[in-house]
C-alpha cells in the first residue's frame, strides 16, 4: 500500500504565496482576513472545477464572515446534478483544533443516538462502548420510556433532545427481555470505537463473518479491524457482511485496508481505483496517481467471491469507496437505502489556524466508474431495524443478507418496518465534515 505523503504542497501561484504572508504584530481582524483570501486561494488550484471560480478580485473572499462562509459559497461554483443542485455539497473549512478532535475520534458528548419505531417506542440506535451509556451497559435496540420524566414519544420530541444535550439526565430504558433499568447517563470524554462489534453467524453450512464499521476515523480504528479480520481468518468465515450503515466516511487509507482484507487473491496487485484532478493539477506527475491492492495481500485476507454491504443514505465516503473498489473483483450486494453520493474527496491545506478542505480529488475504480454523486442504489431495500442489536440474525436487513448469502436470493416478502425515523435524535457529536479525508498532497513535480 502507497506510504501516507506529509510533504506539504509548495503552490506555484505567487499570489498565493503573498496572501498567506502576515507579520505577527498583525491583528486579529487582518489575521482573519488573510484566512479568506488564502482558503479561496487554495481552492483556485485545488478545486475539481477550478475553472469556474471567479477570480480574487471578483469573489472578493473578505466580504464574508469566516473561512466557513468563503468555501460554502464556493461549493456553489460546481455543476448542477441531475436533481438541479450543485455536485459540491461539501467543501469546508475547519479550524486545527476542531480538526484534530475530530481526526482523532475522541468525543465529548453522551455518545449515544436514538431513533423512532413508531410515535411512542423510542429505541437505541447505537452507542459507542467507551462512553458513559455504553460502559453502563446500554445496547442499540433498548427502548427508552422517559427521560428526566418526559415520555418517550414523537410528541415530546423537541423536549426529548433538549433533555437528551444536557450534562447529565435520568433514563428510563426497557430491555428485550422486558426488564427495566434506569440510569444516570453523563457527558463524558471518551474514544470512539468503530468497530462497533464483530461476531460469527453459522447458518446452512455457511460461517458469515459479520463486522460493524461505524467510521473510517480514529487512532484505535486500524487496530480494531487487525482484531475482527484475524478473528475472521482464524475461525475460517466463507462469507462476510459489512454493516456500515452510519458509516460516513474517514480516511482513504482504512478504505484501502479493508479492500485488501476482503478481495479475493487474484485482485493482487491490480488497480484499485485512480485519482482524477483538476486540469491545473493533472499538469504535474504527484497527482496522476493510482492504487493497487497489495501484492502479497494481508496475511488476515479472506479471499471472498462475494461481500453484503448494509448501507443508508449516511453511508457516505470512504465508504462508497471501499464498495466501488471491489465491485470490479466479486459479487458485490447492497441491502438497506441507497448510500449518500459522495465519490471525491479533499487534502487538508493548512492555513494559518485553519484547514480548507476544497473538493480536491474524485476515485474512479478499475471499471473507470465514480459517478455516484446521487448514491450507490441497493440491490435489497430495506429498513434499518433498530429494535434489534448488532449481529442479530433476526435484524431485517442482516436477516436479508444471510438470505442471499445461503440461497443466492433475497426473500420475496421484505418484512419492512413502517415510520421507522433512525435519525430524529443523536446525543453523540456530529460533525458535519460533508466527506473524506484523503492523503495529504505530493508536492508537484514540473
Amino acid at each position: 500500500m502507497r506510504a501516507l505523503q506529509y510533504a506539504i504542497t509548495i503552490l506555484l501561484l505567487g499570489t498565493l504565496a503573498s496572501s498567506c504572508k502576515k507579520d505577527n504584530e498583525n491583528d486579529g481582524a487582518k489575521a482573519t482576513a488573510d484566512v479568506r483570501d488564502s482558503v479561496y486561494l487554495y481552492s483556485k488550484t485545488y478545486y475539481l472545477w477550478n475553472d469556474r471560480l471567479p477570480s480574487l478580485a471578483s469573489f472578493n473572499p473578505t466580504s464574508y464572515d469566516s473561512p466557513e462562509a468563503v468555501m460554502e459559497k464556493v461549493r456553489t461554483y460546481s455543476p448542477l446534478g441531475t436533481n438541479g443542485k450543485n455536485l459540491d455539497r461539501w467543501s469546508f473549512a475547519m479550524t486545527k483544533e476542531k480538526w484534530d478532535e475530530v481526526a482523532s475520534g475522541a468525543s465529548g458528548d453522551l455518545g449515544i443516538s436514538f431513533g423512532f419505531v413508531a410515535a411512542n417506542d423510542l429505541r437505541v440506535a447505537f452507542v459507542y462502548k467507551n462512553s458513559d451509556p455504553g460502559k453502563q451497559g446500554v445496547q442499540r435496540g433498548w427502548q427508552i420510556t422517559s427521560v428526566d420524566g418526559i415520555t418517550a414519544n414523537t410528541a415530546n420530541i423537541d423536549a426529548l433532545s433538549k433533555a437528551l444535550f444536557k450534562e447529565s439526565m435520568q433514563v428510563a430504558f426497557k430491555k428485550p427481555d422486558g426488564t427495566t433499568q434506569t440510569l444516570t447517563l453523563k457527558v463524558t470524554s471518551y474514544q470512539t470505537n468503530p468497530v462497533l462489534t464483530r461476531t460469527i453467524i453459522s447458518q446452512n453450512g455457511k460461517k458469515v463473518g459479520y463486522i460493524a464499521f461505524s467510521s473510517f476515523l480514529g487512532a484505535t480504528a486500524s487496530a480494531e479491524l487487525d482484531e475482527a479480520f484475524a478473528y475472521f481468518k482464524a475461525n475460517s468465515v466463507t462469507d462476510l457482511i459489512f454493516d456500515e450503515r452510519y458509516n460516513g466516511g474517514g480516511q482513504v487509507v482504512l478504505a484501502e485496508k479493508i479492500a485488501d482484507l476482503i478481495v479475493p487473491r487474484s485482485a493482487a496487485g491490480k488497480l484499485m481505483y485512480k485519482d482524477q484532478h483538476n486540469q491545473t493539477l493533472s499538469k504535474y506527475s504527484g497527482y496522476n496517481t493510482s492504487e493497487n491492492f497489495s501484492n502479497p495481500l494481508p496475511t488476515n485476507n479472506l479471499n471472498l467471491s462475494q461481500v453484503v454491504f448494509i448501507t443508508t443514505g449516511e453511508t457516505a465516503s470512504a465508504s462508497e469507496l471501499l464498495i466501488n473498489v471491489l465491485k470490479p473483483y466479486m459479487t458485490v450486494k447492497l441491502v438497506g437505502e441507497t448510500t449518500y453520493g459522495k465519490p471525491a474527496g479533499y487534502y487538508p491545506l493548512p492555513v494559518m489556524n485553519y484547514y480548507a478542505f476544497p473538493l480536491a480529488v474524485k476515485q474512479v475504480n478499475a471499471s473507470n466508474y465514480g459517478e455516484y454523486y446521487e448514491g450507490l442504489p441497493v440491490d435489497r431495500q430495506q429498513a434499518d431495524d433498530v429494535t434489534r442489536n448488532w449481529g442479530d440474525p433476526q435484524e431485517l436487513c442482516i436477516k436479508d443478507a444471510l438470505s442471499f448469502i445461503t440461497t443466492g436470493q433475497f426473500p420475496a416478502s421484505s418484512g419492512r418496518l413502517a415510520n421507522f425515523n433512525p435519525y430524529a435524535i443523536r446525543a453523540h457529536q456530529v460533525v458535519d465534515l460533508p466527506g473524506v479525508l484523503l492523503r495529504k498532497p505530493n508536492t508537484p513535480k514540473l
